[in-house]
């Protein structure tokens, strides 16, 4: 699911370090997408000459289902070992989907412009509401190195609404599912057989994210997410420059939140230098989504 939002107001926003850079700002170019079964919009950029209508932002939850997209068409991509088939019905061969338009969730996020030779991101945001349905309403920002987020390397930080913590990811081909039901696959054999599917994650062994608790999701943060020294580097802060107080996990005692974590051997902590920042809402299966959910973002900002 997802930016360089063009929010002309910061809201309550301390100076940032030099390093860090804002991509809310009426010069950063950004994309806008939402989906639902009343339509789509698909608005391929917004700029300081034809800015977006609101100030700021918060992603809601659109009812679905919605129709397929008319942007970013799937793509084989050999070299990377990406094929794109949809899954085979009973004895069938799989269709390939080589060229065609992905059928996209109900959701609304923004993907923005290309961040060239960053080392993270932070974002002053609320990861609000709540929802009775497990994995049925998510609430994400996150980089990716593809723009359209089809089977790629991503990090970032997603919340799922119905539960009370924050989860804290990384992964490679992400969005390319990994069970036989994979539309994104190794090979491009149709008739499937062994090592056709990708996984999201390299080793099954390896840590592929962690969770932090405690925290009051319906309040404001400043959530910093960067790469330092071949691992990943996470702080939260509620006021300022101080750090918020949480727990990883349950049993321990609340700390300051910040958290350092090695990159596994299977993610290319090297080569994530560029790619694009997404945040916004999707909606799997989540219809009792509580009136006030919704990701509300105040800025974002890169490391340079």
């Amino acid at each position: 699911m997802k930016i360089a939002l063009l929010f002309a107001l910061l809201v309550g926003f301390p100076c940032a370090a030099e390093s860090w850079i804002s991509i809310a700002t009426p010069s950063a170019p950004y994309q806008y997408f939402l989906y639902s079964n009343s339509g789509a919009i698909e608005k391929d950029k917004f700029d300081a000459q034809n800015p977006h209508p609101q100030k700021s932002f918060t992603y809601k939850f659109p009812p679905g289902p919605s129709a397929a997209r008319t942007t970013c068409r799937l793509e084989d991509r050999p070299a990377d070992h990406v094929f794109w088939y949809a899954p085979p019905v009973a004895n069938s061969s799989a269709t390939h989907l080589d060229g065609m338009f992905a059928t996209p969730l109900a959701s609304e996020f923004n993907v923005s412009e290309l961040q060239k030779n960053i080392r993270g991101f932070e974002a002053l945001a609320i990861f609000g509401g709540s929802s009775k349905s497990p994995g049925g309403a998510l609430e994400s920002i996150y980089f990716t190195d593809r723009a359209c987020s089809d089977g790629g390397v991503e990090y970032g930080l997603a919340r799922d609404l119905a539960t009370d913590n924050l989860l804290v990811y990384w992964s490679t081909y992400s969005n390319c599912g990994n069970d036989a039901g994979s539309a994104c696959r190794k090979t491009n054999d149709p008739t499937l057989g062994d090592n056709f599917s990708n996984v999201q994650q390299e080793s099954d062994r390896a840590p592929h994210g962690f969770r932090i608790y405690d925290l009051d999701l319906n309040r404001q943060y400043l959530f910093r997410m960067t790469i330092e020294n071949d691992g990943f580097q996470v702080d939260i802060f509620s006021d300022g420059d101080k750090l918020a107080l949480c727990r990883e996990s349950g049993g321990q005692p609340l700390m300051p939140c910040s958290f350092h974590k090695p990159a596994p051997s299977w993610f290319p902590v090297h080569k994530v230098s560029s790619g694009y920042i997404v945040a916004g809402a999707l909606d799997v299966a989540g219809s009792d989504i509580s009136r006030d959910a919704g990701l509300q973002i105040a800025d974002i900002l890169v490391n340079k």
